[in-house]
């Protein structure tokens, strides 16, 4: 039997995290939604110990993080220290930011963040990159994305895959996984429909998107990680939350 550990991406619900009280009633929400791990990103005024103390409460471990890019290269240590607080083995950058969107900017994001991941794989841990669409975009013949990787140590920076932007840019998300499979450390889970002529995202399962081949992809490659992002939501965005993980629920197996 595959291992999949199914989470919820909290940038979904960032508008209930500005707060401490806010972010404990969101954890809380969470788990009664039926979700065993999550990913903190979006937050508010909310400390390491708040998160340590709501993921201990909620029995909801923390697989992975959006943290400030500029602290992960000039702070290094302080992040590293904050992960271990709540226990989290996965630091991640959201995008490439500021960084120009060609060759260039993707060699001087893998030679900026060079000294941090070192130093993120020495404490035991693994710095993630988040795509966009952006990064399927071709320089001289080459995926974005490709020259990431190709210029990064495999073992110290692995992806965050959004399954919604690969298809968005036109990759098949399943050929991806195939081929990138030993580079993707967890999935974004996020479908996409076609409304009023243009491309949505929906809870998953509502969308047009083949989760069948995604999850087989990433069975065979051993990615065990998914956590459900639903950056907007045509209501509340709990309610998505709690469709996506009962469509997911009903259909695969998640331990």
């Amino acid at each position: 039997m595959s291992v999949k550990h199914l989470g919820a991406q909290l940038y979904t619900v960032r508008d209930f995290m500005k707060t401490e009280e806010d972010f404990m009633e969101t954890m809380g929400k969470i788990k009664e939604i039926g979700y065993q791990y999550v990913q903190v990103s979006g937050i508010g005024a909310v400390s390491p110990a708040c998160i340590k103390e709501a993921s201990e409460k909620y029995n909801l471990p923390v697989v992975l993080t959006h943290s400030n890019p500029a602290r992960i290269i000039n702070d290094t240590e302080a992040i590293i220290a904050e992960h271990d607080l709540f226990g989290c083995d996965a630091i991640g950058v959201g995008s490439m930011g500021n960084y120009t969107h060609d060759t260039a900017g993707f060699m001087k994001f893998a030679e900026d963040f060079c000294e941090a991941s070192k130093k993120i794989k020495a404490a035991g841990k693994v710095l993630l990159y988040h795509n966009h669409g952006f990064e399927f975009e071709r320089f001289d013949g080459k995926l974005g994305i490709d020259i990431l990787l190709e210029n990064t140590d495999p073992d110290a920076i692995k992806l965050t895959f959004d399954t919604f932007w690969a298809q968005h840019a036109g990759v098949d998300p399943a050929d991806f996984i195939e081929k990138h499979g030993d580079r993707i450390y967890v999935t974004h889970l996020k479908d996409m429909m076609v409304k009023n002529g243009a491309p949505t995202m929906a809870e998953v399962l509502n969308g047009n998107m083949n989760f069948d081949r995604i999850l087989e992809a990433c069975d065979k490659a051993g990615i065990i990680w998914h956590m459900v992002e639903q950056d907007t939501c045509p209501g509340n965005p709990f309610d998505s939350l709690k469709m996506s993980y009962d469509n997911l629920t009903a259909r695969y197996e998640f331990n």
